[in-house]
């Protein structure tokens, strides 16, 4: 009888939770090193101009919230692994295909074929919408025991959010030393190594679930944690936003070891539950931009991302944590994928925004920075809003 209570696993980070999250790493490392610097390189090369260029991410997002559509079917009607395996190769085939438009040497291509281009965007956001929803929020969960889902969750998000910067600092250390074809074809490795991981954990096979229709928002969307989406979404694509106007090694850098700093601050119970960790990640997001606005030379691409970064793992964190305790037992690959959608939709949808303004030119740049004040604001004062509504909910049920 003991046995039924004992932990397959008593430890997180057994060998099958490290190879998953190092495919996690890789997938993610192979999406954020190639797709959102495409519509930068499409413009600046002229390519297509400013709105065609924005228009790729917005469809690359619009691929990632139609594949939710279907995510619950494909894993009830085919095992698991093999959907995420299918959708990272697919994933590696859309970013080999993406060199054929962004090659100097064939600079008609995007001319004679923007539909291609713009379907290629589309189907390269539902197989990154799809493989990273059935890794994050259903193969790492199958793989942890209960005790441990929280931190498995937090432990995915961060690695996530990590290579936010990882991937932008190495694309810009490779573009200028090998090949347009060898860059994009590091990132589909890249996909492909992450694909060859996951076939490596053995998932046992389960029985489909009888009744399970081939739309659904099952595994999803998350509708309680709606307002929580907002904020995620909108802090996103601020973040997004000031990405653009800063596209050097010493920013991305800055921000990782400002993620970084968040991460060991989190560590403490403490501050992890503490009721001001959202309001002074805020401040240090507000503080962070309407510095970047005085442009102080140095510490724009050093201190300012630090301290951002900080702010943004603080408040990004709550917000996960809110979303888990806003779903129920049964609920939590769909607040994964709710957070996902938010965070990943958000920064991609600001990346469009930083080049529908024109915010990749440098004299631009306190455009992107206005407008990611704004959008912190807002997230600011949905996340007041938010504590509120709890509060009062609380003592009404008290």
């Amino acid at each position: 009888m003991d046995k039924q209570y004992t932990p397959t696993y008593h430890r997180m980070w057994n060998r099958d939770f490290s190879l998953l999250i190092a495919a996690e790493l890789l997938l993610c490392i192979a999406c954020y090193m190639t797709i959102p610097f495409l519509p930068y390189r499409l413009f600046k090369n002229n390519y297509v101009d400013a709105s065609l260029a924005s228009l790729t991410m917005v469809l690359f997002v619009t691929g990632i919230f139609v594949s939710g559509f279907f995510g619950s079917w494909l894993i009830q009607r085919y095992r698991r692994n093999k959907v995420f395996g299918i959708s990272a190769l697919c994933l590696a085939a859309t970013i080999l295909a993406l060199s054929v438009f962004d090659n100097p040497q064939n600079k008609y291509a995007v001319e004679n074929h923007i539909m291609a281009l713009l379907g290629v965007c589309t189907f390269g956001g539902m197989v990154f919408g799809q493989s990273k929803r059935v890794l994050s929020c259903t193969l790492l969960i199958d793989k942890t025991e209960s005790c441990h889902r929280t931190e498995a969750n937090y432990a995915a998000i961060w690695i996530a959010r990590l290579t936010i910067v990882a991937g932008p600092i190495i694309a810009i250390q490779l573009r200028n030393e090998v090949q347009n074809t060898m860059f994009y074809g590091i990132g589909a490795a890249m996909a492909i190594v992450a694909a060859a991981l996951v076939m490596m954990v053995n998932f046992p096979f389960r029985a489909p679930e009888e009744g399970t229709k081939l739309i659904s928002t099952d595994r999803f969307l998350l509708p309680q944690g709606w307002n929580v989406s907002i904020v995620i979404a909108c802090m996103s694509a601020a973040l997004g936003l000031t990405m653009v106007t800063h596209t050097s090694t010493e920013f991305f850098t800055s921000l990782a070891v400002g993620f970084a700093i968040a991460i060991l601050t989190l560590r403490f119970p403490a501050v992890r539950m503490g009721r001001f960790t959202s309001m002074v990640g805020n401040v240090c997001i507000l503080t962070a931009v309407l510095a970047m606005t005085l442009h102080n030379g140095m510490l724009d691409d050093t201190l300012k991302p630090m301290v951002l970064g900080l702010g943004f793992g603080l408040t990004a964190s709550e917000q996960l944590y809110k979303l888990l305790d806003r779903s129920n037992h049964c609920q939590r690959s769909t607040a994964e994928s709710t957070y996902f959608m938010a965070s990943d939709g958000g920064l991609f949808l600001g990346i469009a925004a930083g080049c529908l303004v024109g915010t990749y030119a440098a004299e631009q740049a306190a455009t992107g920075e206005h407008g990611a004040i704004l959008l912190f604001a807002i997230a600011s004062i949905m996340c007041s809003i938010n504590s509120l509504m709890k509060k009062k909910h609380t003592e009404f049920h008290a």
